[in-house]
């Protein structure tokens, strides 16, 4: 009997095309998508989220990340997105919102998850980072950025001065207020008609001043019942301030500096009128415009026996959405973006600031001292979180504007700071 095996071959060409297509069917719908809400930046910054996703799909392709840019009302969106139960599975959050969703009817605490997964390192991360995001012993997020502040000098004025830099006084435990003050004075230099040709020094955030001569703004950043601005160590901090601007004429604050150097803080140290000023260290390489290398060091400490060297954070840390329906997921997601790996992503990535112990970098060549990183995050502070954070905020900056411009004494600010804000705050139940 003669065969005819291609009589066969249609059905088993159909029979192959059916099992393919159930494969595909089947590899698509293996594939989870989870939603990620998050601030969007500048353009550099965009391209750096969307680079460190793009490395976690690679390392995880059974997961598809949808990015949704927020540009603007970053807070309300995510309330409302709450409220209508379509919150995105991930969540960045700003330190400043943490106390407004600290609340395990709308995050995760991810400490029960974080001790199922050693891989991520946890205690790589500064202390003080950490404790922002946790509230009521519950971890509600992650800290993926750090952000702190950093004082910026410029080493050719230190040189002109004959001066040591800051840098070598930190090495040896002697960056000290007194030393600040001294270095200020004879950095400022006025031509002989009275105009600042060097202004010695900006000063941007009163409460790290505070901070460094351990003292405190409130009893608690996060549930405040009273403020302690006239606590003596705090009172001394806007003391100092106040004689460094009005008894040396050696440094302003820093939205005062066009008046008296005819430029921003920025622009006036990158034309060298400016011998130390601060932010954040994103901002750094705005600093960099200027002909000379670049050194950085934290806030100097304060005269108390609990002085200490002080940054200020300006954190970011990722959160699970309760309403996620793929915990599991979403999980992977968190723990990568915040772990290890991406930390090392993100240190080479301008402007971004993980919060752990590496180091950054896209710091321009000028910058001397990179490697100081680890020991800013070490030194970080926390400002008020407060659900009121911008009315107790508004109180005290516009007492202490005043003592800035030499209207009052800082002993009637400060006091005038407690009385405002803990009336405030005893209407106000934290």
């Amino acid at each position: 009997m003669t065969s005819f095996p291609w009589k066969y071959r249609p059905i088993t060409v159909i029979c192959l095309f059916v099992i393919l297509s159930l494969c595909t069917v089947t590899g698509a719908s293996a594939q989870r998508t989870i939603e990620y809400i998050y601030l969007a930046g500048l353009e550099v910054s965009e391209q750096a989220q969307a680079a460190t996703v793009a490395a976690f799909e690679a390392a995880n392709p059974d997961i598809r990340v949808e990015r949704i840019r927020v540009q603007s009302n970053y807070l309300d969106r995510l309330i409302a997105l709450i409220a209508s139960g379509t919150a995105p599975d991930v969540i960045d959050l700003d330190m400043t919102y943490i106390m407004s969703f600290a609340d395990e009817r709308f995050l995760y605490d991810l400490a029960p998850l974080v001790q199922q997964t050693p891989s991520i390192q946890l205690n790589r991360i500064a202390p003080p980072i950490l404790e922002v995001f946790t509230v009521d012993g519950k971890l509600f997020a992650i800290p993926s950025l750090a952000n702190p502040s950093v004082y910026v000098f410029n080493t050719d004025l230190f040189e002109h001065a004959g001066l040591s830099y800051p840098t070598e006084l930190y090495r040896r435990d002697a960056w000290t207020w007194d030393a600040f003050r001294d270095m200020a004075r004879k950095l400022t230099r006025k031509s002989p008609d009275g105009r600042y040709e060097v202004k010695g020094a900006s000063i941007h955030l009163p409460r790290t001043w505070v901070f460094a001569n351990g003292g405190a703004e409130f009893d608690d950043v996060k549930r405040p019942t009273r403020s302690l601005y006239d606590s003596e160590l705090s009172l001394q901090a806007i003391q100092f301030l106040h004689s460094l601007m009005w008894e040396d004429d050696a440094a302003a604050i820093f939205n005062a500096l066009s008046a008296q150097i005819g430029a921003s803080d920025t622009a006036g140290f990158a034309q060298g009128k400016l011998g130390m000023a601060t932010r954040w260290i994103s901002v750094v390489p705005d600093f960099c415009r200027v002909a000379s290398n670049v050194g950085m060091v934290p806030y100097p400490k304060g005269p108390s026996p609990q002085g200490h060297y002080t940054t200020d954070l300006g954190a970011m840390g990722t959160a699970i959405s309760k309403q996620t329906r793929d915990l599991e997921s979403a999980w992977r997601f968190v723990s990568y973006m915040t772990g290890p790996t991406a930390a090392t992503l993100i240190a080479k990535q301008p402007g971004r600031t993980p919060p752990r112990p590496i180091l950054i970098t896209w710091l321009p060549d000028s910058i001397i001292n990179p490697e100081i990183y680890p020991d800013l995050l070490i030194s970080a502070t926390s400002r008020l979180l407060s659900v009121n954070l911008l009315d107790l905020y508004g109180v005290v900056d516009s007492e202490l504007a005043a003592v800035w411009r030499n209207e009052t004494e800082p002993k009637t600010a400060v006091t005038e700071i407690v009385r405002r804000t803990d009336a405030f705050l005893k209407k106000n139940l934290q």
